[in-house]
């Protein structure tokens, strides 16, 4: 008895010393995190002008955050696992961190310009507060090789995104919040229903174990697929994609914009990347990944684009927008090959930058109409001729026209699909490459319908600027410059990319 309090007790003093270990492995996690206890102390300690001091700790948070990652990247050169195999860290984690920490500074920046429309981002630190805990959810996502952690990420990521969308006044904020904690709260429970029958099945929540594999591969394919499909479930309604993106228009619209732009990026990247590692490790014959996938992302494709044909306001359509564009970083899984995830990464930075491009400008634009109505824009192309032309660039780029990176992604995207299907890959297959070429088509009608507002039609009692915004003309031009030279310079980015080693299972 006595020895074997013993052996119990060296297994929990060497499962302490791992934990310690591992969180050397975590350090831009408690970064994060640190900066969250300092903005909520800030915040009780000091009663006036708060603002100043609420951003500096933002910004000096984000920058050592994102200093650790470098370092971070240079120390742990291979996968590893983190607390008894709860987190998985690679490079594609780390990428995909770094990326969101670029974003959020973006959106904070967005929200300076901004002023004083969103002055309420640094009167307090409850926005903040809630933009870093965003932020800590989706870091977690992007290592979470655990079906609880990715669980309660997304969670964490969720309740965040539902008090962000309501924590301003007004009723029309209210009643999107409530329509998107209703809609997560359904996909939520569905999911982690899924996720119990996973778990009973296998006897583990580690999706990486071969346990848990040889389990599932014991399951008859009818309640695999069920308890499969309603996992999948929650992980497309944070991708944003069809058929769980009915909550989009209504929180785009009605959140403020440095926050939608939050929303655009980090939590359906994060999305990806769970969805990614999801259906790779999931080699079971009884799951067919790649009809699966296809059938969603040819319907966000088309359901995405067809739906902002028809709108009038312009973050109502960059939200409809972003649906075609999930089913199209859908395409790079969906090819189960290396040169498929290459173009998925390609294709989701490049979507980062131009959509906290678009929403930069945006946030500058509505500014000085108070609006994100069409109708408001008409001949702004007048007062602001430098920031048009670079929403022109942004545009082209979403549409995925030369000379953008947009054009660089979807061309990878496309050739990587149309690769898969040579090389004997389903006939679903070519229907994506179909369908993805006419929406692109179909794409360019409405996003060149606000540059043509801009440039070409004129609005009565349009009066001239007293100041030029030239803080906004250099955050905008450094936002847009990287979508110019990535087209022309595009082998920078994908020997990078190229550098990152992504595991496969082929159907």
């Amino acid at each position: 008895m006595m020895l074997t309090a013993l052996i119990q007790h060296n297994e929990l003093s060497q499962q302490l010393t791992d934990t310690g270990k591992d969180l050397w492995a975590l350090l831009p996690e408690i970064s994060i995190t640190a900066t969250l206890v300092f903005l909520i102390l800030f915040d009780l300690v000091f009663k006036k002008n708060k603002s100043i001091g609420l951003a500096s700790i933002a910004f000096a948070g984000l920058a050592f955050t994102f200093v650790l990652l470098i370092q971070q990247w240079y120390a742990f050169p291979e996968p590893v696992s983190l607390m008894g195999e709860l987190l998985n860290l690679n490079h594609l984690a780390i990428l995909f961190k770094s990326a969101f920490v670029i974003g959020l500074a973006v959106a904070l920046i967005t929200a300076v310009q901004a002023k004083p429309l969103e002055r309420d981002f640094f009167d307090t630190s409850e926005v903040m507060v809630m933009l870093f805990g965003l932020l800590l959810g989706t870091m977690f996502m992007t290592m979470s090789g655990n079906l609880l952690l990715i669980y309660l990420s997304i969670e964490v990521v969720s309740i965040c995104s539902y008090v962000l969308t309501g924590i301003t006044k007004g009723k029309k904020k209210s009643e999107a919040a409530i329509k998107y904690l209703i809609y997560g709260a359904v996909a939520s429970a569905i999911m982690l229903y899924g996720m119990s029958w996973l778990y009973g099945f296998t006897g583990t929540l580690n999706i990486t174990s071969p346990v848990f594999i040889s389990g599932l591969e014991a399951i008859p394919g009818l309640p695999l697929s069920i308890a499969t499909l309603m996992v999948l479930g929650g992980f497309i309604f944070k991708l944003g994609a069809f058929p769980l993106h009915i909550w989009s228009p209504d929180v785009y619209e009605a959140a403020p914009t440095p926050v939608v732009a939050i929303f655009s990026v980090l939590p359906k990247l994060a999305a990806l990347s769970i969805i990614f590692r999801f259906a790779s490790t999931l080699n079971v014959s009884a799951i067919d990944w790649q009809l699966w996938l296809s059938i969603i992302s040819i319907a966000s494709m088309t359901v995405g684009n067809f739906s902002a044909l028809w709108q009038k306001d312009v973050k109502r359509m960059l939200a409809y927008s972003s649906i075609a564009h999930a089913g199209f970083l859908l395409v790079g899984i969906i090819t189960f090959t290396s040169s498929g995830g290459q173009a998925m990464l390609f294709y989701a930075m490049i979507y980062l930058i131009m959509n906290l491009a678009a929403f930069f400008l945006i946030a500058v634009f509505e500014k000085y109409t108070g609006s994100s109505a069409f109708d408001q824009w008409k001949g702004l192309g007048q007062n602001f001729p430098f920031l048009s032309v670079l929403i022109l660039i942004v545009m082209i780029s979403l549409t995925g026209l030369p000379p953008t990176a947009g054009f660089s992604a979807k061309l990878f995207i496309f050739t990587a699909l149309w690769e898969s299907y040579s090389s004997g890959g389903q006939s679903i297959l070519l229907w994506v490459f179909i369908f993805g070429l006419l929406n692109t088509v179909i794409a360019l009608f409405y996003y060149l319908k606000l540059p043509y507002l801009l440039f070409f039609k004129r609005q009565a009692n349009l009066t001239p600027l007293s100041s030029k915004p030239v803080s906004a003309w250099v955050w905008g031009t450094l936002l847009v410059i990287p979508l110019l030279l990535l087209f022309f310079r595009s082998d920078w980015f994908v020997g990078f990319v190229n550098s990152i080693n992504f595991v496969f299972w082929i159907s």
